[in-house]
């Protein structure tokens, strides 16, 4: 009887891990589970790009508004910090601590081109991805002559750092994503992006230690909006 007793219990206890571990498996991702995905990859994107996240074109528009703001000499170095964080209760939201250097390069007395670096933290909270880690960029700024309508930029932009997913499976992954371009146009006026492209790479590796890349082009429209092209043939539409 004990016998019976006993194998009953072992059956019972044996149930019960087993609904256990299944409920494990429903409630989340096992860690050996979790693969970044293209959409992933074209939410991050989209995150580095917007304004609202801090991204690539609030950086674009911080260069332009120092060419028309700041006092500049021929060759003279100038270094500032621009420290920024979106409205309290916004969504979503940014914060961003940035080292900035920058230098006019004149041909005699005419400035030719205006160059950027920068680099420093950088934080955001998207509507489906938060990120914590650093920004740099090199901007060359040219097209610089009153006559001209638009500026033309040259830029490469780099944001590394550790995202967490707030939808789904909600893993975490670390990243490497890069923006390069030659052909940005900025309107003098708005000093928005009016039109240009530029490559985009994202390297890292999830929490489960699998590592992933991906590859596109980013085709500025104007009025605010993108198009991200992954090399995959996936298009997805950005606005701002």
């Amino acid at each position: 009887m004990k016998s019976v007793k006993t194998t009953m219990v072992i059956l019972l206890m044996a149930s019960s891990l087993g609904l256990g571990l299944n409920s494990c498996k429903k409630d989340g991702v096992a860690a050996t589970d979790v693969t970044v995905t293209e959409a992933d990859a074209a939410e991050l994107t989209t995150d580095a790009v917007t304004p609202t996240t801090g991204g690539f074109a609030l950086q674009v528009n911080s260069s332009v508004t120092i060419h028309k703001t700041v006092a500049l000499s021929c060759g003279v170095k100038k270094d500032s910090t621009l420290t920024k964080t979106s409205a309290a209760g916004a969504t979503p939201s940014y914060s961003y601590n940035l080292s900035w250097n920058y230098m006019l390069t004149c041909a005699g007395i005419v400035p030719s081109q205006l160059t950027f670096n920068f680099t420093g933290s950088h934080t955001f909270d998207g509507a489906r991805m938060s990120s914590n880690g650093n920004s740099t960029g090199s901007f060359v700024l040219t097209n610089l002559q009153p006559s001209a309508s638009t500026y033309s930029l040259s830029t490469t932009f780099t944001h590394t750092g550790t995202e967490t997913s707030k939808i789904a499976r909600k893993y975490t992954f670390t990243s490497n994503l890069s923006i390069t371009s030659s052909n940005i146009l900025v309107d003098k006026t708005t000093l928005k992006i009016v039109s240009g492209s530029a490559a985009v790479k994202l390297t890292g590796s999830s929490s489960s230690g699998k590592s992933f890349s991906f590859a596109g082009t980013i085709t500025f429209l104007g009025d605010n909006k993108a198009t991200l092209l992954l090399n995959s043939g996936a298009s997805y539409a950005i606005q701002w």
